[in-house]
């Protein structure tokens, strides 16, 4: 079966740490990549529309219809004071609406999908990422997502991740299967 990767990118900086690790992982995948970067345009802010609803349009749009071709949602995030970086906790926010709006399908068809996430962080501190991971994971077993796992480097200055040799050594297998590292 072929597989279909989203990478969901978040940082603010460019060509940052996370994103480095990111690459390295997808360099291992031989099926088809699509890259979103949630920075830019930047997303809208989220308006609760409850009891009505509005379908995503513009680029939430285009995301909601790429996560729906893909098998695979990588969501690619600097830690930032200990928590996901604001764009991808925003697109989480967005996921609240597509819930409410029924003809988005988003409620039957995300059940479908495997999530992984992959972070850079400059606190070498291993439970860092746990906060997170641990929001990221509780959502995504909510809406009945598969969690395949996470894969955390550690990186301040652009570039130093390439230094964290075993975060870089997992990464070529990270996405191997569908289960993650």
């Amino acid at each position: 079966m072929t597989r279909r990767f989203l990478f969901l990118t978040s940082s603010a900086r460019p060509e940052g740490n996370a994103l480095l690790l990111a690459r390295a992982a997808a360099a291992s995948v031989n099926d088809p990549v699509q890259w979103i970067d949630l920075t830019d345009p930047p997303l809208p802010p989220y308006r609760d529309l409850r009891p009505g609803h509005a379908m995503p349009q513009g680029p939430l749009d285009d995301i909601l219809q790429a996560m729906c071709a893909s098998t695979d949602i990588v969501f690619v995030a600097p830690i930032y004071w200990y928590a996901l970086p604001a764009p991808a906790k925003l697109l989480l926010d967005h996921w609240s609406g597509w819930l409410d709006a029924p003809e988005s399908g988003f409620a039957d068809w995300a059940k479908r999908k495997r999530i992984h996430l992959i972070t850079a962080r400059a606190d070498p501190d291993p439970s860092v990422p746990d906060l997170p991971e641990a929001m990221l994971k509780r959502s995504i077993q909510w809406l009945g997502m598969d969690w395949a796992g996470a894969l955390h480097g550690i990186g301040e200055a652009p570039g130093d991740i390439l230094n964290d040799r075993a975060a870089m050594k997992a990464a070529k297998r990270f996405l191997a299967s569908p289960e993650g590292a």
